[in-house]
């Protein structure tokens, strides 16, 4: 018999399932989904992410998914070298960040089945430590703090420019940039990080209708890993004690075992929302402004934290109900 907590489809109307495409029409349209980055700007963070469906349904029906995405990879490689330069660039690094590697984080927990916390923390810790890999050998001899700070401060210059032609003061302006950049300096990978843990809770859900078969629990049942907290105190130690570079990567390393924590507390949040008023859309909004509120966000990042030590979500009682 499945666990009751195991999240099922209704058993008298089956959840509409995307539709089986070949490998060549797979990756096409997660290319051009992933793509939408360079012609869309700030709304393909809501599209893009679509990208990867295709790709997932692919997966789950015939495996070797590496059929679709290997090709794609190896044109806009080519594509890059061959003189595509920012564009191409542009486009494998949204394809990559999108597409490749959830998919293959996703293969991984079917193959190895763990739970999703550690899912989770393994994909996430897994692409930090990559992308302050790369930012450190790239950015030799400077140091990644430099190079991010010299590239955002050209990138403010053309940006301050455009506002102030729409009228807004140049000082105020220039502030603006100037903070910015000090942050965007210090945690860019982490900013990247974000993204995709915003991408991989969007598509846990909706995995077994793509066909996996995963202990996907609900939301509000959702827990971090059991490990967390180790990586939560050497990341926080370092960022502390570290200096130069290797502060620059435990910073973003701590910034991506918050993020996880901050899943975590909108979990229990939801779980108190569910015990009252269930599990419409009511309660999924409220996660949502809950989270979007400041200070609210670090309140919600110390729900997770703590609730890793003691329970803080609703109990059963002995008989049966919430206390």
């Amino acid at each position: 018999m499945k666990d009751s907590h195991i999240e099922q489809g209704s058993s008298a109307q089956e959840p509409a399932r995307p539709p089986s495409l070949g490998p060549v029409a797979s990756g096409l349209i997660s290319l051009f989904l992933a793509g939408s980055f360079v012609l869309l700007g700030p709304i393909a963070l809501i599209i893009a992410p679509l990208a990867i469906i295709p790709v997932l349904k692919f997966e789950a029906e015939r495996g070797g998914s590496a059929l679709i995405w290997g090709p794609v990879v190896v044109i806009l490689v080519a594509a890059a070298s061959a003189g595509g330069g920012v564009v191409a660039l542009g486009v494998l690094a949204a394809y990559l960040l999108v597409v490749v590697f959830p998919t293959l984080s996703v293969v991984v927990w079917r193959t190895s089945g763990w739970p999703e916390g550690r899912w989770a923390a393994v994909t996430v810790l897994s692409f930090a430590l990559v992308l302050v890999a790369v930012g450190v050998m790239a950015t030799l001899p400077e140091g990644p703090v430099e190079a991010v700070a010299h590239w955002t401060r050209v990138a403010a210059e053309d940006a301050g420019e455009l506002y102030t032609s729409m009228g807004l003061g140049r000082g105020e302006v220039q502030r603006a940039m100037d903070q910015a950049q000090g942050v965007v300096a210090w945690t860019l990978p982490s900013m990247l990080v974000f993204y995709l843990v915003a991408i991989l809770f969007w598509i846990r859900p909706r995995l077994p209708m793509l066909g996996f078969d995963l202990p996907i629990v609900p939301f509000e049942s959702y827990r971090s890993d059991e490990w967390l907290p180790v990586a939560f105190a050497l990341s926080g130690m370092g960022a502390v004690v570290l200096g130069g570079t290797l502060r620059w990567v435990a910073l973003n390393i701590l910034l991506s075992v918050l993020a996880l924590y901050f899943v975590h507390g909108l979990a229990i949040i939801r779980a108190h929302l569910v015990r009252w008023i269930g599990r419409g859309w009511l309660a999924r909004w409220g996660v949502a402004i809950l989270a979007l509120q400041m200070p609210l966000p670090a309140i919600v990042v110390l729900l997770g934290l703590v609730d890793a030590f003691r329970p803080l979500r609703p109990q059963l009682n002995e008989d049966g109900g919430m206390e």
